[in-house]
């Protein structure tokens, strides 16, 4: 799955989309670049919870991500812990 986006077609793209206004360009490059981080963050957060629903150790989840173990945990510990504990709550009513 090799379908990267090259940046020079990203700036090329905002600088058709705001002509001339450097501070309209920054603006926009700087709403989709937070909306790339929230993706990514998204796209981690799936994964390492799937990993942790398979018992996958934390060493093995920060070796993934070049990270320590230590670092991976921290990072996304307590969103793995609270959506498990929402998953939990949500199936024990049904």
């Amino acid at each position: 799955m090799d379908r990267q986006v090259p940046l020079r077609d990203v700036i090329a793209a905002i600088e058709r989309a705001r002509p001339g206004n450097t501070v309209d360009q920054l603006s926009q490059a700087a709403i989709i670049a937070a909306h790339w981080v929230r993706l990514a963050d998204s796209l981690l957060d799936y994964f390492v919870d799937q990993a942790r629903q398979a018992d996958v150790p934390w060493a093995e989840i920060g070796a993934c991500l070049g990270v320590s173990r230590q670092a991976a945990q921290k990072r996304f510990g307590a969103r793995v812990a609270a959506r498990a504990a929402t998953h939990s709550r949500l199936g024990a009513g049904s």
